[in-house]
């Protein structure tokens, strides 16, 4: 069997490994209790979860033989399946990372200085309109904030069902 990967997948392969960290220095901006709490709390769970992504990013899309890359046999004739696997995969990876990159700048966080998200620091949490910002923002960035951790979460878990199935389409081709 042989494999040929797009361009596009060593970019979604990339994009999973770089951009949640990404994500991570656009809400460092906005650090607050929030960060605070997650750093003490469920990080471990976080380093899992990423660790197993980065997995997910080099077996799936980066290496010679990816789980994801259109896939053909000896003789060169497509393997069925491997195309929409592919496209599904690429889908669930996108999902989770506009779901990561929207809560790294929307997620809410507090603490002394009451900045709240990273887009609201962008827009002036910080100066003299700080209380005219969060009353015109408030509503807004919890509702971002809480589709995107959906978006994240649930693009996470689609892509490494994909992954999985991925590898016991593989096993059984063996």
């Amino acid at each position: 069997m042989q494999s040929t990967r797009a361009p596009s997948a060593i970019v979604t392969g990339v994009a999973l490994i770089v951009l949640p960290l990404v994500a991570l220095a656009l809400k460092g901006v906005s650090t607050g209790w929030l960060m605070v709490i997650i750093l003490f709390g469920p990080i471990i769970g976080l380093f899992l979860g990423y660790a197993l992504q980065v997995v997910i990013a080099v077996q799936g899309f980066l290496v010679r033989r990816a789980l994801f890359a259109g896939s053909a046999d000896a003789k060169g004739a497509a393997v069925p399946g491997a195309a929409a696997a592919s496209r599904r995969a690429a889908l669930a990876a996108w999902t989770s990372l506009t779901g990561i990159l929207l809560l790294g700048v929307f997620m809410p966080d507090g603490g002394d200085n009451y900045f709240g998200s990273t887009f609201q620091l962008w827009l002036g949490a910080y100066g003299p309109n700080a209380d005219a910002v969060h009353a015109a923002t408030d509503a807004l960035n919890t509702a971002v904030a809480g589709i995107a951790a959906l978006l994240w979460l649930g693009g996470f878990v689609w892509l490494a069902v994909e992954w999985f199935i991925g590898l016991r389409r593989r096993a059984t081709r063996v």
